[in-house]
């Protein structure tokens, strides 16, 4: 089989490596930049220090701060045309997933010159995106070192998926300090979200021996310290989790992501429910359902999630997994089950079959009608295993509170 790998990103990792943002800038050409992040990340300490740090390499600054939950095409496409407007020639994210999905959003359509919703799906762009700078303050998305973003359509209430090489960030700097202002328990939601992109990258069927190292070595530095993290005001722990974060995402930007997020993206679009709650509440679901047909990786996963597998049979270390995922989230707070809320038992059926494009459709999403789907429809996704609308339907199903 032949495989790829990619990663053009730079990484500047450690504390104190914020201090260097205006040098990156420079080197990387930009002299006009558009600042986006969030209102609790804007007035936060090291946002000013970045802004400073800026300045001083004599970087204009333009700044958009009204980033919300979800990246938003609306959001994406006027502060695209602002940036032809004022001829800003690089954009520099300080903020969690959403924040640097907007703007990697935002350095697409300002060069492509069409809207985000014409640019979603894979590679459906010609020009390269702006310079990027993105500095993470979760230890989640990883999306600092991902080609992809991923996008609300709020007038079709669709996630959509889009990006390709031409929309790599230039660089990524991974400070610990970014960390300090998010509260450890909603630490636990992004932290969940890049447990699963490791374990998801292992799990495809595109993956490699490349990409499994560093899924691997994502999972075990992630579940080893997240309890730590969540729990305490530890700081190494915090650094740990966010390298592994990073770590997951050049994985699956690789090897690409599964059953779990193909599964939730309807939940997210339709139900409104955040993403990481749906990928991590699948999470168990999905190891048990590809670890079935993946009998020499059954081990490795396991040692990487912390189980004793002395004297286990092949069948019991796929449930020990599982187990242990339930018990990482019993001990940081992290729901199990979706509530009636949150996907209501009559609408089950109809995610499943809404989940049939996966999650790198683009736009060719809103074309697909549900109702074409059976029971034998296979979901559209990279994953080791194959899943039908009927399989897809009862794993939601076990999923319910």
């Amino acid at each position: 089989m032949i495989t790829t790998f990619f990663m053009p990103t730079r990484i500047v990792a450690g504390a104190g490596s914020l201090a260097t943002i205006g040098y990156l800038a420079r080197d990387l050409g930009m002299s006009r930049v558009l600042v986006v992040s969030d209102p609790v990340i804007s007035v936060q300490a090291f946002h000013g220090a970045a802004l400073t740090s800026l300045g001083e390499a004599g970087i204009d600054l333009w700044r958009f701060d009204e980033c919300g939950i979800d990246a938003r095409c609306s959001h994406i496409d006027d502060q695209g045309e602002r940036v032809r407007r004022d001829g800003i020639d690089g954009v520099i994210c300080i903020g969690g997933g959403s924040v640097m999905c907007t703007g990697k959003g935002i350095a697409i359509v300002a060069t492509n010159h069409k809207p985000m919703r014409d640019c979603t799906g894979v590679g459906q762009f010609d020009r390269r995106a702006l310079p990027m700078i993105m500095v993470p303050t979760t230890a989640g998305s990883g999306s600092e070192v991902s080609q992809w973003t991923i996008v609300k359509d709020e007038e079709r209430h669709l996630k959509l998926l889009g990006g390709g090489p031409l929309s790599f960030p230039d660089a990524a700097i991974l400070d610990p300090v970014t960390l300090g202002s998010l509260p450890m328990r909603v630490a636990a939601l992004p932290a969940v979200d890049a447990l699963t992109h490791g374990v998801e990258a292992y799990l495809s069927a595109i993956a490699s021996p490349l990409t499994d190292a560093i899924a691997l070595g994502a999972v075990q530095q992630q579940y080893g310290s997240l309890r730590v993290s969540i729990n305490s005001d530890d700081a190494a722990a915090r650094e740990a989790n966010l390298i592994a974060s990073c770590m997951a995402n050049i994985a699956c930007g690789n090897a690409r992501l599964g059953h779990g997020h193909a599964l939730s993206l309807p939940l997210e679009g339709h139900l409104d429910l955040p993403h990481p709650y749906g990928v991590g509440v699948l999470l168990p679901h999905v190891i048990v359902f590809n670890l079935a047909v993946l009998p020499n990786k059954v081990r490795p996963l396991a040692e990487a999630l912390g189980i004793e597998v002395a004297g286990l049979t092949r069948a019991a270390m796929i449930e020990a997994c599982a187990d242990s995922i339930r018990s990482l989230y019993a001990d940081i707070g992290f729901p199990t089950r979706f509530t009636a809320e949150q996907l209501p038992a009559q609408r089950v059926r109809e995610m499943a079959t809404r989940a049939v494009p996966g999650l790198y459709a683009g736009i060719a999403a809103q074309d697909f009608d549900p109702a074409t789907a059976g029971d034998h429809t296979l979901i559209a996704c990279p994953s080791a295993r194959k899943m039908t609308v009927s399989q897809a339907q009862a794993m939601l199903e076990r999923c319910l509170g």
